[in-house]
């Protein structure tokens, strides 16, 4: 009679494991991604010019919530400047010239490329007068220094804004 209760006390008995479940392998170290050829190679920065002047645009964009269209009338009465070394930038449109200062950005990737953007004030004396539409405004002029190639952007407002391109000429 012992028999049949010890066998039903193992029975009825939790079994214990033979093994420890095997442990899942540690994650292994991500590997670092590989950089990107260079697409050009470009001179050392302390070769770039500083200075883009005289950038005279060729073809203009203006743009407004239902799309963009030329803007090519007046190019001729359009010229723009960035000085990288100074953090200066600068315009003249039509009637009156514009300066400020400016927050410049470069790629470390792309040191050829410079960006400067900041708000620009009319250039006439404190006391002179300026002419109508002569208020603050904000620019943005980005310069390709390899080439010369630049995109100037301002009458930037939740309306519309004017993109020029064109060509400077470069100095350090």
């Amino acid at each position: 009679m012992l028999a049949p209760l010890a066998l039903a006390l193992l029975l009825a008995a939790p079994a214990a494991p033979d093994a420890p479940a095997p442990r899942p392998p540690p994650p292994a170290a991500p590997r670092p991604l590989p950089k990107p050829p260079a697409a050009t190679a470009a001179p050392p920065r302390s070769r770039l010019a500083t200075r883009a002047s005289t950038c005279r645009p060729t073809s203009a964009r203006r743009c407004h919530p239902g799309g963009c269209e030329p803007a090519d009338e007046g190019l001729h009465a359009e010229l723009f400047d960035l000085d990288a070394g100074a953090g200066s930038l600068g315009a003249c449109l039509y009637t009156d010239c514009y300066s400020g200062k400016a927050r410049v950005v470069r790629d470390p990737e792309a040191p050829w490329q410079v960006t400067g953007f900041g708000e620009v004030h009319s250039s006439r004396p404190v006391h002179g007068v300026p002419p109508p539409g002569s208020a603050p405004f904000a620019l943005t002029i980005s310069v390709d220094l390899r080439n010369g190639r630049f995109t100037a952007i301002w009458g930037l407002s939740p309306e519309a804004l004017q993109v020029d391109f064109g060509t400077c000429e470069l100095r350090r």
